[in-house]
């Protein structure tokens, strides 16, 4: 493609201060396999640097109809259309989409013969959302550490060229991942088949949160809370993780751990709490543990337990651990723990007065 062909299809304007930046990018692209299509289209985006990192991941693949994929899958049109949705993508009759789809949709199609069609569909939510963080966290990562150095389209696309080829090992990782998952003795190992309506378990269930936040968090830059709250996170996933535990979800200032015994998560909490307040740059941090029978849904936990523990944390002080009575049951007798009973608290939106002991290690 020459310059003419750039220019022409309004890739290119030689009287633009930019002009040289923007055909030595142009060329780098053509050079890399871009198309004049690919290229138009991602320069209407306003991701035409981008594109490098498209070619460095992704192979070229061939792209159909979502007519053809339903003729070549065997599914109907709608239900492809269900599947789309619930991975987190609307589709049009207009829509090319990759031939891999259909692949797609066969096993769609298999999973909703094997479990039913809302738990498939669930299941596919829960796909569709944890993709959507990968990759709202990768574009994170290298527009936050990466684009701020860059000066120049050209820069831009070949440092998005470099982590193309790094991103494009994830889905051999992620798979990795999963295998390891799938084998490793976790929290798995307590659950128990429910009813229909999702699967039954009985965990130790905690939840940390910074004591504060609000009034700490007006006090910092953006960039510094959120650099201060990733210390949070990292601090709640690695301390869980070694414990033999997992966190369920991060809510800004507060953590979701559940584990497999009330001892496991009271170490958990204990633990994360004695980290934060080593943390020069975090407030104090502040936990509560309940345990016993839960409802797991998609990779979370609900039910009355996760609800009261959630309350009972606001009953603790900075650098403290409550438990419910069934926890505390639970615990070591001479082990390295100490409970005070703290008496019953009426918990906001539970019915019965809840007691409560502060656990000390």
């Amino acid at each position: 493609m020459d310059v003419a062909t750039f220019e022409a299809a309004g890739l290119y304007d030689p009287r633009a201060p930019t002009a040289a930046d923007r055909l030595a990018v142009l060329r780098f692209l053509v050079e890399r396999g871009a198309t004049l299509e690919q290229m138009v289209e991602a320069d209407s985006d306003g991701r035409l640097p981008a594109l490098s990192a498209d070619l460095a991941a992704f192979a070229p693949v061939e792209r159909i109809s979502l007519g053809q994929v339903a003729e070549r899958s065997g599914a109907p049109v709608e239900r492809i259309r269900r599947m789309f949705l619930a991975e987190g993508l609307a589709v049009d009759d207009d829509m090319l989409l990759p031939a891999f789809a259909v692949d797609d949709a066969a096993a769609f199609e298999l999973g909703m013969s094997l479990f039913g069609d809302e738990a498939t569909l669930a299941f596919t939510r829960v796909m569709g959302a944890s993709v959507s963080r990968i990759v709202d966290a990768a574009i994170s990562l290298f527009y936050g550490e990466i684009g701020p150095t860059l000066d120049s389209e050209l820069e831009t696309a070949e440092a998005n060229e470099r982590a193309g080829a790094v991103f494009a090992l994830l889905p051999t990782v992620v798979t990795h991942l999963i295998e390891q998952c799938f084998r490793q003795d976790s929290v798995r190992s307590a659950s128990r088949l429910g009813d229909g309506a999702g699967q039954t378990a009985t965990v130790g269930v905690g939840f940390i949160d910074l004591v504060g936040s609000t009034r700490w968090a007006g006090g910092l830059s953006l960039k510094d809370h959120a650099l201060a709250l990733s210390r949070f996170e990292s601090a709640a996933w690695d301390i869980a993780t070694e414990h033999g535990g997992r966190v369920v979800k991060l809510i800004g200032d507060e953590a979701m751990i559940v584990s497999a015994s009330a001892e496991t998560t009271s170490r958990i909490a204990l633990a994360l709490c004695a980290t934060v307040a080593a943390e020069p740059t975090l407030p104090g941090a502040r936990g509560g543990v309940g345990f016993g029978d839960v409802t797991a849904r998609g990779g979370d936990y609900v039910g009355p337990l996760v609800n009261l523990v959630a309350r009972a944390v606001k009953v603790a002080t900075e650098g403290t651990v409550v438990v419910t009575g069934d926890v505390a049951d639970r615990l070591p007798e001479n082990g390295p723990f100490t409970l005070v009973d703290i008496g019953t608290h009426a918990l906001r939106g539970i019915e019965e007065p809840t007691r409560l002991f502060a656990l000390n290690q």
